[in-house]
This record gives structure tokens, C-alpha cells and sequence, in this order.
């Protein structure tokens, strides 16, 4: 009897460990990723996909960058330069077609990049912030025209 109560605290405290070996990873990587720039949750869905794949949205002063949400890499897995990005109209996503991880009011915004046509689906406030970051003008940059 004792060994078998000495065997279920072990797996007990085997998984715990592993559990906080998994949560603690997540956040290390969140944070590795953001590098003290905004982050928000983001869902891209590219031309011919029916599903929205989840990830991170990072943006600096020369670009987006998104992330996968699963995954161990630090490197983005799109990247599309500031200049070049453009965004389209954003519009409600209809409840059926929202993804699970954006919770409230998601948006989907059709974006185009060198031709190329995709969409991100974004909560409001991050959908706004991530438009005025794009319309505005980059740190560093003389934009005085007089």
C-alpha cells in the first residue's frame, strides 16, 4: 500500500512539473517575442484557407511580424514591411466565423502586401491601434513637407 501512494505522488508531482515546465516556456517565449514591442493575438487566414491560424502580431517601426501561437520558434512566420502593407476595411466577423481565441466584438481586416491578399482577425482595440501604428509615420522619419 505505501508503494502504491509513493507511485501516485510521483506521477502526481511528475505531471505537475511538467505542467509548470509548459506554462513557464509559454511565457518565456511570449515575452522573447515581444522584445518590448506592442503584441496582441491575431488570427491570419490566407487566400483558398477556410481556417483562421492563430498567432501573435508584433509590430516595430519597420514592419508586422506574426507569429504562430503553438510553436517553439522566435522567428516570425510571416513578415510584411511597413511600406508595402495595406490595410482594407475592417469589418464585424459574423459569430459562426469567429475565432474562439479573440473574445468580444473580432474583426476581419482584408490586407494586401506586394499583391498578395490575406485577412487578420483581430479584437477592436488592437484592429485600431494596429491601423493608426500603419498610418502613421515611422520614428526617425523627416515627414515635414512646408
Amino acid at each position: 500500500m505505501h508503494e502504491l501512494w509513493l507511485t501516485s505522488e510521483l506521477l502526481v508531482g511528475g505531471c505537475l512539473f511538467i505542467l509548470t515546465g509548459v506554462l513557464g516556456f509559454v511565457f518565456i517565449r511570449r515575452r522573447l517575442i515581444a522584445r518590448g514591442k506592442p503584441l496582441t493575438v491575431c488570427a491570419l487566414r490566407e487566400p483558398g484557407d477556410d481556417k483562421w491560424r492563430f498567432g501573435l502580431a508584433r509590430y516595430g517601426t519597420t514592419g508586422l511580424e506574426w507569429f504562430k501561437l503553438a510553436g517553439v520558434s522566435l522567428r516570425p512566420a510571416r513578415r510584411w514591411e511597413r511600406a508595402l502593407l495595406d490595410f482594407g476595411a475592417s469589418q464585424p466577423l459574423p459569430v459562426g466565423e469567429r475565432p474562439e481565441i479573440l473574445i468580444g466584438g473580432a474583426l476581419r481586416v482584408d490586407c494586401s502586401y506586394r499583391g498578395e491578399h490575406f485577412e487578420l482577425a483581430l479584437a477592436r482595440a488592437p484592429c485600431t491601434a494596429l491601423r493608426y501604428w500603419l498610418e502613421a509615420s515611422p520614428p526617425g522619419r523627416n515627414v515635414n513637407v512646408a
